[in-house]
């Protein structure tokens, strides 16, 4: 979550407010009681604690001077960069960032964790919810454990299923990507289905116009593409913006 809520305006802000640095490496005798893990968690509760209010003391005390921050947009920045972008969230701007599934694996002198980040938001009335992966990599000195590395991936979600161009009968058929690779699109009740052999069925979702998703694949879209007389022709498979382009053979050469 500290992506949208980060490095931009932030859009969001936790129940529970910030907690000071002192409260959460404390003292030594608390230290000693703490495993790492609950270190590192409670300490990354608390800068996700700081974005709202932006209170970028907190993320200058926990990070290391060589900090690298990646951004889910795939943005580096560094640590003068990263403070500099952490401000209190704009007037009508509220919610919530909840640190769960926290890993931690402690090497002595350095550790690596992973977590997720369940995001709330509301913005002027309207709600959001978005999860992202936090991986980072933290350094122990003698003022306690330093952040030295973040990377932040979103977590995708399904788009809201939407309505075909045309009834699924028109995007049956069978699709060539090279003379020896073909796969069969056929209607499975209300959405579609790829028969592929040697590969599991994939099930084709409408989510608008001739666009088509599958469930648990929302990086990926099925994109058919019609001719000037409207019939569809054949499809570019997109993932990551690239596209694999597959070309429906006529229903006379299917037969060979």
């Amino acid at each position: 979550m500290r992506s949208r809520l980060t490095i931009t305006p932030l859009v969001m802000v936790l129940a529970l407010t910030a907690a000071s640095a002192p409260e959460v490496e404390g003292s030594a005798a608390m230290n000693g009681a703490l495993s790492t893990a609950a270190t590192l968690e409670h300490a990354t509760q608390a800068l996700v604690d700081a974005l709202a209010p932006g209170e970028s003391a907190v993320w200058e005390h926990y990070t290391d001077p060589s900090l690298i921050f990646v951004t889910e947009d795939n943005e580096v920045q560094d640590r003068t960069r990263l403070l500099a972008g952490i401000k209190p969230l704009p007037p009508g701007s509220s919610g919530w960032i909840v640190v769960e599934e926290f890993r931690c694996h402690d090497f002595g002198s350095f550790a690596v964790t992973t977590y997720i980040m369940d995001e709330h938001e509301t913005i002027e009335g309207h709600e959001l919810h978005a999860r992202y992966r936090g991986s980072d990599t933290w350094r122990a000195t003698p003022s306690g454990w330093r952040l030295v590395a973040e990377q932040v991936y979103a977590i995708p979600l399904d788009p809201g299923r939407g309505e075909p161009a045309s009834a699924l009968a028109q995007y049956e058929g069978v699709y060539s990507l090279s003379p020896i690779t073909r796969q069969t699109i056929r209607r499975d009740g209300d959405h579609l289905v790829a028969d592929r052999p040697g590969r599991d069925l994939q099930i084709l979702l409408p989510e608008t116009g001739d666009v088509f998703f599958t469930p648990g694949r929302p990086r990926t879209r099925r994109i058919f593409s019609r001719a000037a007389d409207g019939r569809v022709v054949g499809f570019a498979d997109r993932r990551e913006g690239t596209d694999l382009v597959w070309t429906r053979i006529p229903q006379a050469d299917t037969a060979r």
